[in-house]
């Protein structure tokens, strides 16, 4: 009985921690936090269940704090937070903090972004079932909101306004910022721009035209945008549009996608998927940059978007069709040496050097080119008129089969034809998405070692450092230390002339002790060593004098300079002060015999 009480208790345990760990949540207080290794936990739940809040992975090991509707195991970011840093997934954490202000924080402490809502009076963070993360102080009132800072999505009733962009991701499943943005210009009218490393080149509206022409007006400047849930998209500067399937309460979103086109999204909730209920450009490589300098772009249905270099280029970056293509060949300024290839139904958009609305011809348009040096090639039309485009810069190129027009390159007279019929031709709509981030080599792989890794890398170089230092030092002391084989027998040889005194023999050689040690002074005791130095030298005694000198010059050394040196050092220890030499007889004296020895 007790057995069946305990797994009834047990059973009923697991179903409450079951329906806890589901139970969503929509609000939170200061104080709550969410660790980057419990990523599979959301930070925040919409009430509604649409809308999940929390860390979700970029990259191996990079994590971001984002917004997104799962549908059928299918997460679409719609909001990011620190998209362009993400962070460590070890030790990295999100904090709702007691001062108000929502951070996150990466394994090493840094913070690499917060809200800056360092208010007190903040008291709650919420996940709305409009997809808005919120920060509301105690009455009630927003502080903070998501919607204030649009990644590459707007979500309905999310307003774009002066000053605000929606940034493109850089590769389709990756969040960080690309090169393309939806703004409106200071003229009031909302535009796509891409913005690329090299150039920025406007693109939508048609920039061929004007504002007006384009159905759009410059003379509302409250610059307000706003998508509704029945997928009605409004702009003040005139610009409206309609989903094809407007009307309904269904999940919609509208994104700028990596690609640079603008699209309206709606849920398709009986397969989970998106369909495309609208798009800006029809056309998509009327979209700017997709290919880069000296590329063209081509759209085919079957293929979707593809990029080429022109004929006797290269791609700069084989994993970067934003940075282009560069020639094979070098160009020649010399228009003799010069003519041109031809390109049905493409042309470059931009960097006209010369535009005349007047009629000119083919022969003509070939010879302006020619005459000038940084003309590479030049578009010509004839559509009941000729016009030509010289150009000095070839982007945005496309190739349609509705142009009307062609392109001529420039190319020297002697250029391989080899070279000339090659070309790169590859897809660049599947890429691959690629996070670069911070190795976990790093940062560390143990939840138990980020905090610290800093310190235990400066630690270990440290100890590195001073343990090489170490080494250097005893070997250079020990070298130095060294004693040369001659040396070592000319000391062998001293020891062994040691011997032990008799205390008679010390008697007799001190006068009967006549002075003490330890009770004359030091002075006194140089002056009785130099009076007997003094008396072997006038003695002449050379085997004494010899016994002097170290033993391992073996000899070689100068006699009167050893003499020399012996007498002044004598002299200068004389009882009376008039006796003692100056140091200018003492320079003088040890001068003279340094220059004899140096003559000879």
């Amino acid at each position: 009985m007790a057995k069946i009480f305990f797994y009834v208790i047990l059973i009923q345990l697991l179903f409450f921690l079951q329906n806890s760990k589901a139970q969503a949540q929509f609000s939170l207080n200061k104080g709550s936090s969410l660790k980057v290794e419990r990523y599979d936990q959301p930070f925040l739940i919409s009430e509604d269940k649409t809308f999940y809040c929390g860390f979700y992975s970029v990259g191996k090991n990079a994590f971001t704090f984002s917004i997104w509707i799962s549908t059928n195991s299918i997460n679409t970011v719609v909001w990011t937070a620190n998209r362009d840093s993400p962070v460590n997934g070890y030790g990295s954490k999100v904090l709702f903090r007691r001062d108000g202000n929502l951070v996150i924080r990466d394994v090493n402490g840094s913070v690499v972004w917060s809200t800056s809502t360092n208010s007190l009076d903040a008291s709650t963070i919420s996940l709305l079932n409009t997809g808005n993360l919120v920060i509301n102080n105690t009455k009630g009132n927003s502080v903070w909101q998501s919607f204030g800072s649009p990644t590459d999505t707007l979500l309905p009733y999310q307003p774009l306004t002066k000053g605000k962009k929606v940034i493109s991701a850089m590769a389709k499943g990756e969040v960080s910022s690309g090169y393309y943005s939806l703004y409106f210009d200071s003229d009031n009218v909302l535009r796509l721009i891409y913005d690329g490393p090299v150039i920025s080149s406007i693109y939508w509206p048609n920039p061929g035209i004007n504002a007006f022409q384009n159905g759009r007006t410059t003379y509302n400047s409250s610059r307000l945008a706003v998508l509704d849930e029945t997928g009605l998209f409004i702009s003040s500067d005139g610009f409206t549009v309609s989903a094809s399937d407007l009307g309904g309460s269904n999940i919609r979103r509208l994104t700028l996608d990596s690609d640079g086109n603008l699209r309206m999204y709606s849920l398709n909730k009986s397969h989970g998927s998106w369909d495309v209920s609208w798009e800006a450009l029809p056309k998509p490589c009327d979209v700017h940059g997709l290919c880069g300098q000296n590329g063209i772009c081509q759209y085919l249905p079957s293929q979707g978007i593809t990029c080429s270099c022109l004929p006797g280029y290269e791609m700069n970056n084989r994993n970067n069709w934003n940075e282009g293509c560069k020639p094979k060949f070098t160009y020649s300024c010399n228009a003799t040496k010069s003519h041109f290839v031809e390109f049905p139904q493409v042309d470059f958009y931009g960097f006209d050097l010369s535009y005349s609305s007047k009629q000119i011809s083919f022969d003509d348009c070939v010879k302006l080119c020619l005459q000038n040096c940084t003309c590479i090639g030049f578009g010509y039309r004839l559509t009941g008129t000729g016009v030509c485009y010289p150009k000095n810069a070839l982007f945005n190129g496309f190739n349609s089969t509705n142009f009307p027009g062609r392109f001529y390159l420039r190319v020297p007279i002697d250029s391989n034809d080899l070279i000339l019929n090659s070309h790169d031709n590859l897809d660049c709509t599947n890429v691959t998405p690629h996070m670069v981030v911070g190795s976990p080599s790093m940062f560390g792989t143990s939840q138990n070692n980020t905090k610290w890794s800093y310190i235990f890398i400066f630690i270990a170089v440290f100890g590195a450092l001073e343990t090489i230092l170490l080494v250097i030092g005893w070997w250079y002391l020990l070298r130095d230390r060294e004693v040369p084989k001659s040396m070592e027998e000319g000391y062998k040889m001293i020891l062994s002339q040691f011997r032990q005194f008799t205390y008679r023999e010390l008697k007799e050689a001190t006068g009967n002790f006549k002075e003490e040690i330890g009770r004359d002074d030091g002075e006194g005791r140089m002056r009785s060593i130099a009076k007997e130095v003094r008396r072997v030298l006038e003695g002449g005694d050379e085997s004494v004098i010899a016994s002097i000198v170290d033993v391992g010059l073996q000899g070689q050394f100068n006699k009167e300079q050893l003499v020399t040196m012996l007498s002044v050092a004598t002299f200068c220890l004389e009882e009376e002060r008039n006796k003692r030499p100056t140091m200018d007889e003492v320079v003088k004296n040890l001068i003279a015999f340094d220059e004899t020895d140096d003559s000879s």
